[in-house]
This record gives C-alpha cells, structure tokens and sequence, in this order.
C-alpha cells in the first residue's frame, strides 16, 4: 500500500512509521493557536456571525460544525460549490472560530508539488519565509519528504489542510491526490485535509482506489437569497451616492437590479460589483431633483436601458458605451474570440462558402430571398451563441488569420484563458470522451471593436450581413 502511494519509490522509508520526533519550526516560532476548546459563549457568538455573514448557507455550516466541533475531526472533507459560493470563506470563518491550526492553500498557485508541500509546511510550522533567501521550513521534492517532514512539526494533530482548486490535484503527479486523502493513515498524525472545488469529486478520475472523503454542497444561491446578501453592501453603497438614502431605497434599487442580472449571472461577485457599480447611475434623477426618491417606477425607467445594456458586458470590466476599448488581450486572442463569434453565430453548413477562397458558386434559393427580408428579432447575432467545437474554432481561426502559424500549446492555452475570462463558456462536459464545446459570451459590440484593432472586417463573415 505505501508503496502505491508513494509510486513504487519507497527507498529511505524503511522505519519512518516508528518516526514520532517533534522539533519546532526553523527560522520562526510556531504560531500561537490555542489548542484548549473555545469557550462556549464566544464560540456561540461567532457561529451566530457567520450564519448572519452568509445567508442561505445555514445548513452547511451546522453540517461542517458539526465535523469540526470536537475531536477527532474527519480524515478528508470534500466541499463542492460554484464560484462565489462561499467556500472558502466559510471554511475559513469557522476553523478561526473554532480556534483550529489550519494551513490554507490556493492551488492554482502550486504549479508544482513540490511548491504545494512547501506552503503547507510553512503554514502549519508558522515558518516566514525569508525574500532574500527563500528558504523554506523543509525542502520537499516528493510526497514521502512531505510525509516526514510534516512529522517533525510541533503539536501539528489536529491540524487542518485546506486547499482550495481541489481540482488542480488532477494536474499534479497520480499519487498527490490519493496521498491527501489517505494523509492520517500515511503519517499516523491526526490531520485533516479539506478540499474544495467546483466539479463534483466523481470526476477525479484515478488508477488507485481513492479514500471516500465526506462531502458537502454548496448550491447555487436562490434570487431571495442573494437580495438578501446584497441588502449587507448598504454601507458600500450609502458612501457611493452623492444623495441620503435609506436601507429601504436600496432594496427598491436591488429588487429591480437582480431579476435583470439574475439571468445572465449568479455569480455573487459580479453581482455585487454591478450593483455598485451602477448605483449612482440610479441615485441620478434624485440627485438632480428631476424624481422623488419614492418614485420606483420612473426610477425603474430611466435605469432600464443601462442594465440591458450593461448584461452584455458581464465580467469584461469595461464601459457598455464603449464595449472593447478596454479589453487587453494578447494579438491571436483576439483572433480566437472573433473565430469563436463567428463559430457561434454562424451555421456549420455556411463555413465552406464564408471561409473558403474556392467554394464553387451557389445558386441563389428562396432561403436567401427570404433571408433579406428576416426581421432583425430573428437573426443569429440576437437570438444567441450556439455550441462549437474546438476543431471548428481552429479552423476557423486558420482561415481568417493572414499570417501562417503553426499549430502549438500556446493557442491552447490562449483558449484556456478566453474561459478564465468568462468571454467563452465551457458547453459541455469537463470530461466528456467527445470533443469539448465552447460558447462565444461577448455581444456584437464588443467584437466589432476587437475586430477594428486588428482591421478584421467581422461583417463580412457572418451570414446574418454576408448577402447584404
């Protein structure tokens, strides 16, 4: 078993169970947790705050309470939930509130193991790492120096790992994964480890048998809800307008911003910085005496045309008046986002004739007579992105691109970053055995100012303009 772990490597690990040395941290004291209980009526308060911080998600924080209150904690928890769901954030407030040592890791940082192991380390030890020597508290190139250092470090039971991006274990070498869930029994050290990620833990696909982690969801927030949690920036928001408002004239303010935004976007943190970012927009009429504070429905008017517009701009963090401008993206990123417009807004049938130089010539049909008269209502560019695969999108962006570029690791990368960016979407499944499918999210605005940086003519291209 150790040596499935460990890959077949278990040389020097002859002994090392009977190892029970403790030493405290090189180069810096160990942090000062208090390992008694915290005192009930404290504790009680702080788990009062936190429920009051986050609504919605009372039943899984009793659920992590629960595991947490009292020792001996789970060996392995798995937390899934969407973006901005509060995970971490709830995981956090608790073990501080249960007065747990806990090591918090963001992986998406490690871009190795070796930096994974060293960050635990350094935060369990309370080990500070010097800039001008770098020094870790221990140098860990594999799971078994991992394992024995983590040993070594003083009253390290009853520690907690949390490491957020669980899914990013899937990227790092087959025994990490297997090694964190099976931490307690691999160093005989009472330690927890806490993941928490964005897929469902059936899609950690791996050779070895993995230890079944306990699991909590995090559901997507319902409207009331998230009305509920926006109601809490009120104090963000009185020091945002230029005029006095109440708590009553910013949930008038909230009940018509989300239903708008609430289906484009459930993301809480995008949410949240529109509302405050178009709240001054809505204090204007007051501001300059054109309508009374109580008038919701002219309010309502005025601000209606500036959140349509302002959907189509979501998580760009540019103007909706000048869609793009303010886009920053490297030279063939900007040619993948126009290939996958193109891709989504175009029918595969009509790629032949848009982006082939000798296609042969077409008979005129009555589905192109009657295409000039389509009402604008019923064009592709306003009904919606259609799903596209990525051997469409490179080929696509092949023949619209001038200069004569290999295919590399880089374009893949570039399309990784559009999906960072939430200016493509994933549409279909993460570890579907078929090709992956995207989806373009940027409006016809915001591409025909990215297609004039580059003096692509993006009209000319898409089907809903090419007979015009």
């Amino acid at each position: 078993m150790v040596s499935a772990f460990f890959g077949g490597n278990t040389k020097g690990f002859k002994g090392f169970f009977v190892f029970r040395g403790r030493v405290a941290a090189q180069g810096g004291q160990p942090p000062c947790w208090n390992r008694r209980p915290a005192d009930i009526t404290s504790q009680t308060h702080q788990m009062d705050a936190l429920s009051k911080s986050f609504p919605g998600r009372e039943p899984q924080i009793a659920q992590l309470l629960a595991y947490f209150r009292a020792a001996p904690y789970p060996p392995a928890v798995y937390i899934r939930g969407g973006p901005s769901s509060g995970k971490c954030a709830i995981v956090s407030g608790l073990l501080g509130a249960l007065r747990i040592r806990h090591a918090l890791v963001d992986l998406v940082e490690c871009y190795s193991s070796k930096v994974l192991f060293e960050l635990v380390l350094n935060q369990l030890s309370g080990h500070r790492v010097d800039p001008a020597v770098g020094a870790p508290f221990a140098a860990c190139d594999h799971l078994m120096d991992f394992v024995g250092q983590l040993g070594r470090i003083e009253d390290v039971d009853g520690s907690v790992v949390v490491l957020r991006h669980a899914e990013e274990l899937r990227k790092l070498e087959a025994n990490v994964l297997a090694g964190f869930l099976g931490l307690r029994q691999l160093t005989r050290v009472r330690v927890s480890v806490v993941l928490l990620s964005e897929v469902a833990f059936e899609k950690y696909y791996h050779k070895l048998n993995l230890s079944e982690p306990l699991k909590v969801h995090f559901p997507q927030y319902s409207m009331e809800q998230l009305l509920h949690i926006l109601q809490l920036d009120f104090p963000h928001a009185e020091q945002l307008s230029a005029v006095q408002v109440d708590r009553e004239f910013h949930r008038s303010y909230l009940s018509v911003f989300l239903p708008v935004f609430y289906r484009a976007c459930r993301d809480l943190s995008e949410l949240r910085h529109m509302s405050r970012k178009h709240f001054a927009q809505y204090c204007q009429p007051v501001l300059d005496q054109q309508l009374r504070a109580q008038d919701s429905l002219a309010l309502w008017k005025r601000i209606a045309p500036i959140f349509n517009a302002a959907t189509s701009v979501l998580y760009l963090r540019v103007s909706s008046k000048h869609p793009g401008q303010g886009l920053e993206l490297p030279f063939y990123s900007k040619y993948l986002l126009i290939a996958a417009y193109l891709a989504s807004y175009n029918s595969s049938t009509d790629d032949k004739r848009l982006f082939m130089k000798f296609h042969g010539k077409k008979r005129k049909t009555r589905h192109d007579i009657e295409r000039k008269n389509k009402p604008s209502a019923h064009l592709n560019t306003q009904i919606g992105p259609k799903a596209f695969t990525l051997d469409r999108l490179l080929a696509i962006f092949y023949s619209i691109l001038e200069d004569k570029v290999g295919f590399n690791n880089h374009l893949l990368i570039q399309v990784s970053s559009l999906v960072q960016l939430q200016l493509l979407s994933l549409a279909s499944d993460e570890c579907s055995l078929d090709e992956r499918k995207y989806k373009c999210n940027v409006n016809f605005e915001t591409i025909q100012t990215i297609a004039r940086m580059v003096g692509f003519n993006v009209r000319k291209f898409l089907t809903d303009f090419s007979h015009m």
